[in-house]
């Protein structure tokens, strides 16, 4: 038997904010209903799924792994609900976006589109499907120079930071300049090459290879960094969310002009869509307000 569906909706929040007030805020109910929620998970699953110290919590080996599951759960059954509640009127627009652009840049932005745009809407489908042929409309593409598609417009452009916990600050100290970074727990996306970049245009010397866990998928990264696993690049303005609920905290201010930045490409398919041109219009116009 499953357990409720208000407890798991409670642990998803909670699981991704990293806060029970702030789940209790998303889903407009009081942290003691959020805690009360999980302890009857945690109690119905007969595992703890939150360390508790004080105010904060931190997810359990248990909890990450049941978070990720419950996370694609919602996410499926929210398209299930959204293809059926389509009007036979309106038009479905398919956008491929990386999941860490999708999950961090476009989903909070979309409430807005559905009240300016109720007649469209919108699938955002991996890159791989794009890839694999699938037809779409727009996609979303990241470069770190100009790019050769005739239909590509700049979206938005990306500025990296070292950033780490307060949990990791606490137990390795605050750096006081990036060179004391290179002797430091680092957390790389792919390769050791943007962390080397990086420490290039600080004028920092690496004579030693960088060590630290790689990883592809850029949220594991940055889940590593927000449970102080060690210190990453992130990218403003994809963090902004993190930075400002201090889930990490901006080592530096020293900004780098990277060229890195994101493309949005209409498709063939989506210049004969006048609905398209409307959501990359938009998408656009977001990218200019940051």
């Amino acid at each position: 038997m499953l357990p409720s569906l208000k407890a798991l909706r409670a642990f998803d929040h909670a699981a991704r904010t990293g806060s029970f007030k702030s789940a209790a805020k998303a889903l407009n109910v009081s942290p003691t209903a959020i805690s009360h929620h999980i302890r009857t998970l945690e109690e119905d699953l007969g595992v703890p799924l939150f360390e508790r110290d004080g105010r904060n919590v931190t997810l359990t080996q248990q909890g990450r792994e049941l978070s990720t599951d419950v996370a694609q759960a919602f996410a499926q059954l929210a398209q299930a609900v959204d293809r059926t509640r389509r009007s036979p009127n309106g038009q479905v627009i398919r956008i491929a976006a990386g999941p860490f652009f999708a999950a961090r840049w476009l989903m909070p932005r979309l409430a807005p589109f559905w009240v300016e745009h109720p007649q469209i809407s919108l699938e955002v489908v991996p890159i791989p499907q794009r890839l694999s042929g699938q037809d779409i409309d727009a996609d979303i593409v990241i470069s770190w120079d100009d790019i050769t598609e005739e239909n590509a417009r700049p979206l938005l452009t990306l500025t990296p930071f070292a950033i780490a916990s307060p949990s990791f600050i606490k137990r390795f100290g605050r750096p006081d300049s990036p060179s004391d970074l290179v002797n430091m727990p680092l957390i790389h996306q792919r390769d050791t090459s943007g962390w080397a970049d990086w420490f290039a245009a600080m004028d920092v010397a690496c004579v030693e290879p960088l060590r630290g866990p790689v990883f592809e998928d850029a949220n594991a990264v940055m889940r590593g960094a927000v449970e102080g696993q060690g210190v990453t690049l992130g990218w403003m303005p994809l963090i902004e969310h993190e930075i400002e609920t201090r889930r990490v905290i901006q080592l530096f201010d020293q900004s780098i002009a990277w060229r890195k930045q994101y493309y949005v490409n209409i498709t063939p398919r989506g210049l004969r869509n006048g609905a398209a041109q409307s959501v990359v219009d938009w998408l656009r116009s977001e990218g200019r307000q940051g």
